[in-house]
């Protein structure tokens, strides 16, 4: 029998330690010189703005994802995530996946530690500045795996403004009793989903993406609930426990690859005069 593969996004879409990262796709912004207005990008935007100025947060993120195999079958893992954000500089994420592994990842203003309680192993690294930059960081030089990493940057806006080419609202639906504008955006390498409040504060409760230029078109399904945005979080949750016998690692992009052998010199022709 064949090993199922458990990851399907190259770390350049999706944000590998054991934790690649999925961006979210986005929507252009209509046209220069436009004056039609887009109900759909409306919404999108509305959701947007709002997360980027939240001084905290905290949400449950239930996530399922295909993996699509050798064979072209679709199998789905899962994940439950807790993400905490307290800004400017301070962020925690519990992730437990399908298989009962968990992991920890927090940064406290100046470190990103992660932390695999499983393994009892941790790689930790220093950041100046903010989420946005420990994110960038995390995502674009470590090839963490943070799912929807920019939903928690504050240049949210312009990323979408950035990445959606076209959206349209599908409909209006109801999900958990909360009646929600189903808006379908299309990207360049990405298709999204996005299902925002009609009424009320526009927190996202469901998203999904579509990876349509890879083999199979695997998705990427996230629910959110729990939303609350005064948590009023401890500066301890922001600095794991990690116990003394804990193995310490490096993030995967800080490893040094092996230095190549030099080249063997060629060998001097025989009777050659010194």
């Amino acid at each position: 029998m064949h090993r199922v593969k458990r990851f399907f996004i190259s770390t350049s879409m999706f944000m590998a330690v054991a934790l690649t990262a999925v961006p979210l796709p986005a929507a252009e912004a209509p046209a220069a010189g436009s004056t039609t207005p887009n109900p759909a990008m409306e919404q999108v935007m509305r959701m947007a703005s709002f997360l980027s100025q939240l001084k905290e947060l905290s949400v449950t993120i239930q996530s399922a994802y295909d993996v699509v195999q050798e064979s072209g079958q679709k199998i789905e893992f899962a994940e439950h995530r807790k993400m905490t954000v307290a800004r400017p500089d301070k962020f925690r994420v519990d992730v437990e996946r399908s298989d009962g592994e968990t992991f920890r990842t927090a940064f406290d203003g100046k470190t990103v530690t992660v932390f695999s309680p499983g393994k009892n192993m941790y790689a930790s690294t220093e950041v100046e500045g903010d989420i946005d930059s420990a994110i960038r960081h995390l995502v674009g030089d470590l090839k963490l795996r943070m799912p929807l990493a920019l939903l928690w940057v504050t240049s949210l806006p312009r990323q979408i403004e950035n990445r959606i080419l076209e959206a349209e609202i599908v409909e209006t639906s109801s999900l958990h009793g909360t009646p929600c504008f189903h808006v379908a955006g299309r990207g360049e390498t990405v298709d999204v989903q996005l299902w925002v409040p009609t009424a009320g504060d526009p927190l996202p409760r469901r998203i999904v993406l579509t990876y349509k230029n890879e083999e199979g078109q695997p998705q990427f399904r996230a629910n959110f609930s729990d939303w609350n945005l005064a948590p009023s979080p401890p500066a301890a949750l922001f600095t794991l426990d990690i116990p003394k016998d804990a193995g310490r690692i490096e993030f995967l992009a800080k490893v040094p690859r092996p230095a190549a052998e030099p080249a063997a010199k060629p060998a001097g022709k025989k009777g050659a005069k010194k």
